[in-house]
């Protein structure tokens, strides 16, 4: 294999003269630093754009004048648009309906967008609305918003553009919200949804299909071939080519995904940027093989891009791939060399324009990044592996190059980091190939004969066998894979930097050495400021929805969880919620994990906490004589991971520093003759200014033992029993008179909110301030010189539910 050194030899040299490069670069910096300045977004780019103007036309000589002044154009242009296209919610009607908090049923007409593949086995579907009329008293009125349907119990397909009439409960929680974690509500925000409708069964009824929007074909397309591949694949293989060729993979059970995670190939799960390259570069393959002439060719790929999008249901991370590699054929079709660096600048720049929020998207991140990647490294990592066979070097090739700019975009938002298990890729890669031509065959034969379609979806089996072998063994290797902090902003610039100097070692032979040397020095900085700096002591209140979790760490840096929120066949707070929120705020290593009591809503998400975190101990009350069947299998996986376990009485401490830990309730004559929830462990934990006793589940008759024997200083309280009116007495808050009193509570359903008025109304009386996470989602509490600080999730954000 010979490397063409007229395509690639000066290509970073060419880096200074891509403007559209440039361009995208600059105006990415301005809706970053738009971000930042919140908001004083519009002042800033409005002076940008007058020192951009003043550079290009002051008298006054100015060194690189219209490099200077394209800069900051291209910086008020980024902060610009970031103002001008930010979703708003306060102009979504639908929104402030929901904020309203109704509990009747309501009626919505609109349009679907964003729909998925429908299941009958599932019953379960979810789609967005444009939202432009309700119904009420037998008549429409006009209403403007963006809504999330979650439909339970669903009896057919929605397909993207038709027109819909939905029923259910309207809602403006979407989602957690927690300090450092980006959840499903900021997902749906940044495109503009703010509420969600509830709908079951007949809520939801197809007026009126669109035949004039492609997206509706598309999407039709889409559930055609879900339903005929069921008919000509094995069952065995249904959720695996679902997830790979039509990017649907809800069938895929949680241990199978997981696999797919720790082997560093759960990218082939979610058609984007890698699957239209892999397609793209294996039907490059095939035509030269054939030798198609040039330009044939390059029409022949455009199509067969084009196709395969429209196939995998004309979905947004899809089609930006798709643009990006038309863009590139592009230029060589009309006589112009592949320019990789101006396809990424031209696509980037228009991407941008289009929605400047799609920097904030992982999905976006991980399409662009992999197309650019395999742009910008394939023709030189594959000329590393010249001596090998050109199928296994272009695996190669395709499999480092796309991990290049992927890697820190899965550090930061999914918290993982596959190391040995990259090398899965080198199996998986290939196959993926494979399995998607197969699929492809497959469904275009279903149309056909559904008996020779068949003999090609079976041929998919041994194919997803040893797709899932490899991950098994890949996910076993040393290191394979390791849970990290997300990043400092530091670390990812100093590995950007190494990125761009390894681009310069493959192509530049004279500066390879210095190059090697320099990415390699970059990349050990990136490594020693990757982790954050500890933002000191704090309490952290986690948004669980319905459930506890408590984080604290103490001045001295004892860290302390308490709960984990609840465990479900539906979802897994611990693993969902808790450690993602650890991960995000530098934790790894947890000095105590306390059970408050055995309920699934506390003790549930610790599953995952101790079988996935270092734990020094685990904290709980007295024993019980009949001890659950959850408590019974926590501390059996507690004895398998050589986890202590300390059963804690009132006055037992904890080592802590300066820090005081200590239990408060229950005690040991309580184990075998109350019910549960006055049981739960109380814990008081205080340092310097501040003190904190956190409440479990308990109520009034556990509360009436704490008024008396509690003499000690409470600045924040967290309420017990989620505000229930079990709890919360008037005597137990008036003796220990709590500076702030914070509340863990699902979000409001069709029965109100789970914190009831009059609860509310006595922490009002006794003027303690409440926060609640079903409105303010996850809440942060610090102590500065006696001053209590806390800061809510949502409101730093601005998406307070009030």
């Amino acid at each position: 294999m010979r490397r063409d050194d007229t395509i690639i030899e000066y290509m970073p040299k060419r880096v200074l003269n891509r403007h559209w490069l440039w361009m995208f670069i600059w105006t990415s910096a301005g809706v970053l630093l738009a971000l930042s300045a919140g908001p004083m977004a519009p002042v800033w780019a409005a002076a940008a754009g007058v020192a951009g103007l003043g550079a290009l036309f002051a008298p006054a000589p100015i060194s690189r004048r219209s490099h200077a002044g394209a800069a900051l154009l291209c910086l008020a242009l980024g902060g610009a648009l970031f103002v001008a296209r930010k979703p708003d919610a306060g102009n979504d009607n639908v929104h402030q309906l929901a904020l309203a908090y109704p509990v009747q049923r309501m009626v919505f007409e609109g349009y679907a967008a964003n729909t998925r593949v429908y299941f009958q086995d599932s019953n379960y579907l979810v789609f967005e609305m444009r939202v432009t009329d309700d119904l009420r008293d037998g008549e429409l009125h006009p209403i403007r918003g963006r809504a999330l349907v979650r439909w339970r119990r669903a009896d057919g397909p929605v397909f993207n553009g038709a027109r819909v009439r939905v029923s259910g409960r309207l809602s403006p929680h979407l989602g957690a919200v927690n300090h450092g974690v980006r959840g499903a509500e900021d997902h749906y925000r940044s495109r503009g949804v703010f509420s969600a409708i509830h709908a079951t069964g007949r809520g939801v009824e197809v007026l009126a299909p669109d035949y004039k929007n492609p997206r509706y074909w598309a999407s039709r397309l889409r559930q055609w071939q879900s339903e005929r591949l069921a008919l000509v694949t094995p069952e065995a293989a249904r959720p695996f080519v679902n997830g790979v060729w039509l990017g649907e993979r809800s069938l895929i059970d949680d241990d199978e995904y997981q696999q797919f995670v720790r082997a560093g190939t759960a990218h082939v799960l979610a058609v984007s940027g890698m699957h239209v390259g892999v397609i793209a570069l294996s039907l490059n393959f095939l035509l030269r093989m054939i030798r198609i002439p040039r330009r044939a060719r390059l029409l022949l790929l455009m199509f067969g891009v084009f196709l395969f999008a429209m196939m995998a249901g004309a979905r947004t991370a899809t089609l930006r791939a798709m643009i990006m590699l038309m863009c590139y054929y592009s230029y060589e079709w009309i006589d112009r060399e592949p320019d990789a660096l101006s396809t990424m600048g031209i696509c980037g720049f228009g991407f941008l324009v289009w929605n400047p929020n799609v920097l904030f998207e992982p999905g976006f991140l991980l399409s662009f990044g992999s197309v650019a990647a395999i742009l910008l490294f394939y023709p030189g990592i594959v000329f590393l592996f010249s001596r090998l066979h050109r199928i296994p070097a272009a695996s190669l090739a395709v499999t480092f190059s796309a991990q290049i700019f992927t890697w820190p975009v899965v550090a930061w938002y999914f918290h993982l980091a596959p190391i040995t298990g990259i090398l899965a890729n080198v199996v998986v890669v290939p196959l993926l190939t494979v399995a998607l031509w197969l699929s492809f065959i497959t469904a275009s034969l279903a149309a056909v004969s559904s008996s020779v379609a068949m003999i090609f979806g079976h041929a998919l089996l041994p194919v997803i066998t040893i797709i899932q072998w490899t991950n098994r063994a890949a996910g076993a290797l040393p290191l394979a894979y390791t849970a990290v902090f997300r990043p400092s902003i530091l670390a990812l610039l100093l590995y950007g930097a190494a990125a761009l100097y390894f681009y310069r070692a493959l192509y530049d032979a004279k500066e390879r050495r210095r190059s090697l040397i320099a990415m390699t020095a970059l990349l050990v900085a990136a490594a020693l400021f990757w982790r954050p700096a500890s933002e000191g002591a704090v309490l952290d209140v986690i948004d669980v929805g319905h459930g506890d979790a408590l984080f604290l760490r103490a001045p001295g840096g004892t860290t302390l969880l308490v709960d984990g929120g609840d465990l479900t066949e539906y979802t897994d707070a611990g693993k969902r919620i808790v450690a993602p929120f650890l991960y995000a705020n530098g934790v790894s290593h947890l000095d105590y994990v306390a059970v408050s009591h055995s309920d699934s809503d506390h003790i549930g998400g610790l599953f995952h906490i101790i079988e996935n975190f270092s734990v020094g101990s685990v904290l709980m009350g007295p024993e019980h004589p009949e001890a659950t069947e959850l408590e019974t299998a926590f501390l059996e996986r507690c004895a398998t991971r050589n986890i202590p376990v300390r059963r804690m009485t009132p006055g037992d401490t904890i080592a802590a520093g300066a820090t005081t830990i200590q239990a408060v309730h229950p005690p040991t004559d309580w184990a075998g003759s109350r019910k549960e929830n006055n049981r739960s462990l109380v814990l008081y934990a205080a340092w310097r200014d501040f003190s904190a006793l956190l409440t479990g589940d308990v109520e009034k008759e556990a509360e009436a033992r704490l008024t008396e024997t509690l003499n000690l200083p409470v600045s924040a309280l967290k309420v017990p029993h989620h505000g229930s009116n079990t709890s919360s007495t008037e005597a137990f808050l008036r003796h220990i008179r709590p500076d702030v009193a914070v509340v863990s509570a699902r979000a409001e359903d069709s029965r109100g909110p789970f914190i009831k008025e009059p609860v509310m109304e006595r922490y009002r009386a006794l003027d303690i301030p409440l926060f609640r996470t079903d409105r303010h989602g996850g809440i942060r509490i610090r102590s500065h010189h006696g001053n209590l600080a806390v800061t809510t999730a949502r409101g730093v954000r601005g998406y307070s539910l009030k």
